[in-house]
């Protein structure tokens, strides 16, 4: 059955255009230009010497598009690797990924930065498109946009008024309910626009306590991975007068659980992939974190030039309790188990202008980048259970700031030759409060401090240039060569280390060179993408283990990534869309040596690591799939709609030891709208396929895992208006 069926759907070969904005099949067969800001400036995608991928607002509701790992393949040469938690997770693109608390990947939400891993997992609702740049774009975008940069925007209120209710349930009590409505308070002139979400669902994973230290039986069969969101975007927008407007945004989510899959995993990639909804914990935990973003975005339009200001203001709170990692962790700060810790403070302030006659041959974007972030890691302040009334504690307090300057220019040397080059440099300063193992105790209700805290501060600077070539064949298609150079943040480890053990670490940069094909024809009923890359990976940032319970984050050593990427969108017929994504990635480590101590030896364990697959980079993303759309009469339109995904074999640690197979996952979506009511059905992993979340990315001590979710089918109803 199951071979039938992906048989049936490597015939159809391709799917609804995910890579830009669409009309409707219905009325139009032609494929609209697409555009994109991935120059911080609205471009035809086309135009812009970048590899980059762009998904409509109704590409996201027509494959409801509803989490990060959704572009997994879809978007070539990137995947997604859950830790249990939305906010908590892995985005790797061409092999670039993250092994310490900064991303490789850089997440905007309407032009605001998450800054680390914490301030992720925004819930994906009433979104107007999403872009992901791949490869760096440091000169731009900053700091930890090495491996590429994931824009999300959401919808912005207009003068016409409009307003939509989403209902959803699906197995593993899935509760989905969504709501908003934007309009005018003064018609050309004040805006207002409000949405939200709230989101609850059963974890699959059911726990059997065998083989833990407990024997409280009432755990067996609870779930694990329970989580309950709520979301809300709120914005206001003034336009001033025809050149000058403000736009002030204000976005909360709660995320909550009271059977966490926060920090726990399951023993071995094998049970994770025999027996995917088992798991074994002595305890079942608690999460909940807060996070909101306050932001304020000014622009003034004159006749030559745009001038824009971003200012943003963004709080995240969180606290955990009951974490069977092994061992029992509980979030802790000042006087009490599982308290909340002090809330982490974001400022970001940036000013940019760009020039506004895109007919100018000479075009130019530059700007000013401040932050300063004050920030609680969740992973080293905290409690580590010795007895039910004895605690070791660890503490970290990190002040970190930063600040860059940044330019852009394009000139058009002939009528088909630009030529662009851009430059950043980025300064930024960090300081560190921490202590180490059994520096800070609990014991009977009383916190002791047996050593002072230690500080530590370093600064560092990097200097990102950009340069491309752009070459137009006809109106309709480009070739590129771009070079860009991207970082990533260096900084301080999280916990005392012994003497003669580095306190810091350096960045990481990595080097990108790209060659590129763009072009859309038969009457705009195609578009294709292709590029080339080849990627140098520089002083990649690794957790070492450098003394009993002590991990030290060092520089160990470099990468290389190289492949091919294709995109196509095609409308053949009236109402059939069709779309693919492929590629192909060779990536790998460089001549460098893991070191472990063996405690209990004393003996240095040497692992060699030079010419293995770099962990979590498939060899091969392949995606595709197809919708039709046919309308009935006037108001009654049926849509079917099938993916088909393939994953290749990677590995999820740096030894090269934890292996998940190639994987294939299908999907569907049917249903029909009626008027401005919709009623759809839908399925993901529906032949259930079994494959893992996440893995241990080092096996050197600990091999843990986390299946993905089985078969899922839910019901979506809709209106708006």
């Amino acid at each position: 059955m199951k071979k039938n069926i992906l048989f049936l759907i490597l015939l159809g070969q391709y799917t609804y255009s995910q890579h830009g904005i669409v009309k409707d099949s219905t009325k139009n067969n032609q494929l609209e230009e697409v555009i994109v800001t991935a120059n911080k400036v609205e471009q035809k995608n086309v135009e812009v010497p970048v590899a980059v991928t762009s998904i409509s607002s109704k590409g996201i509701l027509d494959s409801r598009l509803v989490n990060y790992s959704d572009l997994t393949g879809r978007i070539p040469n990137y995947l997604y690797q859950g830790s249990g938690v939305g906010f908590q997770s892995i985005n790797s693109i061409r092999g670039i990924q993250v092994f310490s608390y900064n991303p490789a990947v850089s997440v905007y939400v309407d032009d605001v930065n998450s800054l680390d891993i914490m301030a992720g997992g925004f819930e994906l609702t009433d979104i107007d498109r999403i872009e992901i740049l791949r490869g760096p774009q440091s000169t731009l975008f900053g700091r930890n946009a090495m491996g590429g940069v994931i824009n999300i925007f959401t919808k912005k209120p207009t003068n016409k008024t409009t307003g939509f209710i989403e209902l959803e349930n699906g197995n593993f009590s899935l509760q989905r309910y969504s709501a908003g409505v934007k309009f005018p308070i003064i018609k050309d002139k004040l805006f207002f626009g409000l949405n939200g979400l709230f989101q609850k669902r059963d974890g699959f994973m059911k726990n059997d306590i065998k083989g833990t230290t407990t024997t409280d039986t009432s755990l067996n069969g609870r779930t694990i991975g329970d989580e309950e969101n709520t979301y809300g975007n709120i914005f206001f927008k003034w336009l001033v007068n025809n050149k000058l407007s403000f736009t002030a945004n204000v976005k909360h989510q709660r995320d909550f659980s009271n059977a966490s899959g926060y920090l726990v995993s399951q023993k071995s990639e094998k049970i994770a992939l025999e027996t995917p909804t088992v798991i074994n914990v002595a305890r079942i935990g608690t999460h909940e974190r807060e996070i909101t973003n306050y932001s304020l975005t000014a622009k003034y339009q004159a006749q030559s030039f745009e001038l824009t200001s971003i200012t943003a203001f963004q709080q995240i709170s969180f606290l955990f309790r009951n974490m069977d990692f092994p061992g029992y962790y509980e979030s802790f700060y000042r006087s009490s188990i599982g308290e909340k810790l002090p809330t982490q403070n974001v400022w970001t302030q940036e000013i940019r202008i760009n020039s506004a006659k895109k007919e100018n041959k000479f075009q130019y974007i530059a700007g000013l980048y401040g932050f300063k972030q004050i920030s609680y890691d969740p992973t080293s302040n905290l409690a580590y259970e010795l007895s039910p009334s004895n605690y070791v504690i660890y503490r970290n307090k990190r002040n970190n700031s930063g600040y860059a300057a940044f330019g852009e220019i394009s000139y058009r040397l002939f009528d088909k030759l630009k030529i662009i080059a851009g430059i950043r440099y980025d300064i930024e300063e960090r300081e560190s409060i921490f202590n180490g193992f059994g520096d800070a105790v609990f014991v009977g209700g009383v916190f002791t401090q047996i050593r002072p805290d230690l500080e530590k501060s370093v600064k560092y600077n990097a200097f990102s240039p950009k340069a491309s070539l752009i070459y137009s064949l006809n109106e309709k298609s480009n070739i590129y060569a771009t070079f860009t150079r991207g970082f990533r943040a260096g900084g301080i480890s999280s916990q005392a280390v012994p003497v003669g053990v580095r306190q810091d670490y350096d960045p990481e940069y990595s080097d990108n060179f790209e060659l590129g094909y763009k072009t859309n024809f038969w009457n705009n009923r195609v578009n294709l993408n292709a590029a080339a890359f080849a990627i140098n990976w520089q002083d990649l940032q690794f957790s070492n283990l450098v003394a009993p319970t002590t991990y030290s984050m060092e520089n160990v050593g470099n990468a290389y990534s190289k492949g091919i990427e294709l995109e196509a969108n095609i409308i053949p017929l009236k109402g059939l869309q069709l779309d693919f994504a492929y590629s192909i990635n060779d990536a790998q480590y460089k001549d460098f040596d893991l070191k472990r101590i063996n405690f209990i030896s004393g003996t240095q364990i040497t692992t060699p690591i030079g010419g293995n697959k770099l962990s979590n980079a498939p060899k091969t993303t392949f995606y595709t799939a197809t919708q039709y759309s046919i309308q009935t009469s006037e108001k009654v339109n049926l849509l079917f709609r099938i993916e088909f995904r393939n994953i290749g074999g990677y590995y999820t640690d740096i030894q090269n030891s934890l292996y998940q197979p190639t994987y294939q996952v299908v999907n569907t979506r049917f249903g029909l709208n009626y008027d401005n009511y919709g009623l759809f059905l839908w399925i993901k992993n529906l032949t259930n396929e079994h494959y893992l979340f996440y893995g241990s990315s080092d096996t050197s001590l600990r091999r843990s895992s986390v299946a993905a979710m089985p078969s899922q089918i839910g019901v979506t109803l809709s209106a708006r208006f």
